[in-house]
């Protein structure tokens, strides 16, 4: 059996520990131990994507918002199920370094992601992100079991609380998106996400793109409303209409 690699390392602002780890040609993120996510095991991640863009592939200019960049799978899964040249995929990352260690250690894992000049990098935390933002995103992408959990945003088991969702709400869009991929107890989970002002659904979906696919991971689907997709004015039609 092939030895597992520490490629690089690096400790948050509040001390926890990040590394990545390559073994056998797969890459993944470990925290205190336990791995965070792997591209042996990113069908979530992958899933969390697609779900949240199929209600915005008619959008002429969706800006949606992630936080972390991870290992890149949500990201490519935006990238690649909503092609306008407008669309603004805002990654919101605490830790300096992920970035360059995509570049470094993780080129062909997503081949010019990082160059695509609809992706945002910002170096600050989702709450933060939130701060500034008010009817902002079409949508919002938390992969809470891949992730560090971020104070003012989730627990230490990974679990979101209520004071975020009432606050991801507010910098959502008419019809926006609220997808979180966490392990959160169905009942409890979706009342909190009811009493925010969401329209709530789940999905269920193999966390592995690998192998047998029994772990199941759940993703939330909480809507602000009910999305319309933009018309033009009259005035866009008669022109087209002369022409």
């Amino acid at each position: 059996m092939k030895p597992a690699l520490t490629l690089a390392e690096t400790t948050t602002s509040n001390g926890v520990p990040l590394s990545l780890v390559e073994h056998d040609g797969e890459y993944s993120l470990h925290s205190d131990g336990v791995q965070l996510e792997s591209s042996f095991a990113h069908n979530a991640a992958t899933q969390l994507g697609l779900l949240s863009a199929q209600p915005f592939r008619g959008a002429r200019q969706p800006r949606l918002l992630l936080s972390g960049l991870g290992l890149g799978y949500t990201l490519a899964a935006l990238r690649g199920a909503l092609l306008q040249k407008k669309a603004i995929f805002q990654v919101a990352e605490p830790i300096a370094c992920l970035p360059a260690w995509h570049r470094e250690h993780l080129p062909g894992l997503h081949q010019g992601q990082l160059d695509d000049p609809r992706v945002v990098i910002r170096r600050e935390g989702l709450a933060d992100a939130l701060q500034k933002a008010r009817e902002e995103f079409q949508a919002m992408l938390l992969d809470a079991d891949a992730c560090i959990p971020e104070a003012g945003v989730a627990t230490r088991e990974g679990i979101p609380h209520s004071s975020f969702l009432h606050r991801a709400h507010s910098s959502l869009k008419e019809g926006g998106l609220l997808a979180i991929c966490c392990q959160a107890g169905p009942g409890s989970f979706e009342r909190k996400l009811r009493q925010a002002g969401f329209d709530v659904s789940h999905e269920l979906v193999a966390a592995s793109h690998k192998g047998k696919q029994k772990q199941r991971s759940t993703i939330w689907l909480a809507r602000k409303g009910a999305y319309q997709e933009r018309r033009p004015s009259r005035r866009t039609e008669k022109k087209k209409f002369n022409s």
